[in-house]
């Protein structure tokens, strides 16, 4: 009988210990590191960047340090790629003008890709310090934004801005809807 009691005291412990260690482990979408005989939670970073950012990121931006011809002078088009509910968006892509031509800028997490680009010769040069910005926008408009989203399909957005206007596509499953607001007021066009 004694026996008994301490193999059964023996398996219960196991079981206990078992239940308590699944009780306490971490969350799969943070990391943990150990340094210095300590433990850090490290956090992953979002994939997405404010137009703030990557507007700053453009001014800053020397394609090659000795040619200074290159950096940008004028920007004539703005896309936001994915745009998220507050408007950031995983890649910003800049249409600019400089002494050496045009081209695309594109800005995302990894930094900065040049795409060759031929300007349209009506464009006009958007002044950045007087339109609103997308995160201003979606702030203004969220109801219309994001009304009726499918819960079966996520959406996606991705915001243009030319001529003045900001064209919003929204893209579920195999349905599209098009919104366009003026880019110094922040009203809806259509």
């Amino acid at each position: 009988m004694r026996r008994n009691f301490h193999v059964i005291f023996v398996i219960l412990m196991l079981i206990i210990l078992i239940i308590s260690s699944a009780c306490v482990s971490q969350p799969s979408s943070d990391k943990i590191t150990q340094q210095n005989g300590g433990l850090y939670q490290i956090s992953e970073e979002s994939p997405y960047i404010s137009f703030d950012t990557a507007h700053q990121n453009l001014k800053d931006y020397r394609p090659d340090s000795t040619n200074e011809s290159t950096a940008p002078k004028s920007i004539f088009y703005i896309h936001g790629t994915n745009v998220d509910e507050s408007g950031n968006a995983t890649s910003w892509i800049f249409g600019v003008r400089h002494s050496g031509g045009t081209e695309l800028l594109a800005f995302d997490r990894s930094g900065w890709k040049q795409i060759p680009w031929s300007s349209p010769a009506l464009s006009e040069e958007i002044d950045v310090s007087t339109i609103i910005t997308p995160e201003r926008l979606f702030s203004m408009n969220k109801a219309i934004i994001l009304s009726n989203p499918s819960p079966t399909n996520p959406e996606r957005r991705d915001l243009d801005l030319i001529r003045g206007i900001y064209t919003l596509t929204i893209t579920s499953g195999s349905r599209n809807r098009i919104l366009t607001f003026n880019a110094t007021t922040g009203e809806l066009i259509t």
